[in-house]
């Protein structure tokens, strides 16, 4: 009899980004992504739209949930910024969302809770 492996993903960020400075948004992004490990299965996608001029449009989703959408020059310094404003907005969206989820599953377990 066959044992079957089940894989199983807590989190995922996934890059969509097209251009370099998507990519280089991304990278900085990912290189300073740290949630808490307790925070469970969730999907991050950074995505890349074109923008007038020289600039690109980031937007970031949390398990399907848009989080921030902003314009992005090719300025490093900006970027920084940038990267640290949406991984803010991110993680406190998951943590918020995980706790939420948290406070659901306890009140179902215990019916004689609820107010009316």
């Amino acid at each position: 009899m066959a044992t079957q492996t089940v894989l199983e993903i807590e989190g995922l960020v996934i890059d969509q980004t097209l251009t370099k400075i998507g990519h280089d948004f991304y990278s900085l992004f990912y290189a300073q992504w740290d949630v808490p490990a307790s925070l469970g299965a969730y999907t991050v996608v950074v995505r890349e739209r074109p923008n007038r001029g020289i600039s690109a449009l980031i937007s970031i989703e949390a398990n399907d949930d848009m989080i921030v959408e902003m314009p992005l020059l090719p300025n490093y310094e900006a970027m920084e910024e940038a990267v640290t404003y949406a991984l803010g907005l991110t993680i406190a969206h998951l943590v918020t969302a995980h706790n939420v989820s948290q406070q659901l599953e306890k009140a179902a377990d215990d019916p004689g809770t609820e107010v009316y």
